[in-house]
C-alpha cells in the first residue's frame, strides 16, 4: 500500500446505470473501444471505474458507475466531464482478475484496518496502461 494525494483531476466518462457487474464490464469495454476509435487511447493512458452507490442502501435499478479516462489537456472529448474528488488515497496493487478483484473487496475492511477511510467518497478503480500491460489494477481508497 503507497499513499497518493488526489488533485485537480477531471475525467471524461460514460456511466451505467443499474445493477453491479456484467453491465459494469460491457460498458468498460464500449468505452475502451470509444477512446481506441477516437485516438484516445495510448501508452499514457489512465482509466478510473467508479461504483458510486452503496449496494447495500441502494436499489439495484439505481446502482451508478462511471467509467473514465484521465483528461491532462484541454482536448476535445464529446463525452460528460466531472471532477473526482481531491483529497488523500490508499492505493493497493493487485492482480487484474477476476478472483483478485473480488479478494480485494472481500478483504477490504481486513486491508484497511487502522486507517482513517472517509466512507462519504467512492473507492476508485485505476487502471493505467503501463499496469494493465503487467496485469494489475490499483484501487484508490479515499481517507480522511
Amino acid at each position: 500500500m503507497k499513499i497518493e494525494e488526489f488533485k485537480n483531476i477531471t475525467i471524461a466518462y460514460m456511466r451505467n446505470i443499474g445493477e453491479y457487474g456484467v453491465k459494469n464490464e460491457l460498458l468498460m469495454e464500449d468505452f475502451k473501444d470509444y477512446l481506441k476509435n477516437n485516438h484516445l487511447f495510448d501508452a499514457d493512458t489512465v482509466l478510473l471505474g467508479i461504483a458510486l452507490d452503496d449496494p447495500a442502501a441502494t436499489p439495484p435499478e439505481e446502482l451508478r458507475y462511471d467509467v473514465g479516462l484521465i483528461i491532462k489537456d484541454d482536448k476535445d472529448i464529446s463525452l460528460n466531464k466531472r471532477s473526482i474528488d481531491d483529497g488523500t488515497y490508499a492505493i493497493y496493487e493487485t492482480a487484474h482478475t477476476k478472483q483478485a478483484v473480488i479478494a480485494f473487496w472481500r478483504d477490504i475492511a481486513k486491508l484497511t484496518e487502522g486507517l482513517a477511510v472517509d466512507y462519504d467518497k467512492p473507492v476508485i478503480e485505476r487502471y493505467a496502461a503501463d499496469k494493465i500491460a503487467d496485469h494489475l489494477c490499483e484501487f484508490c481508497i479515499p481517507l480522511k
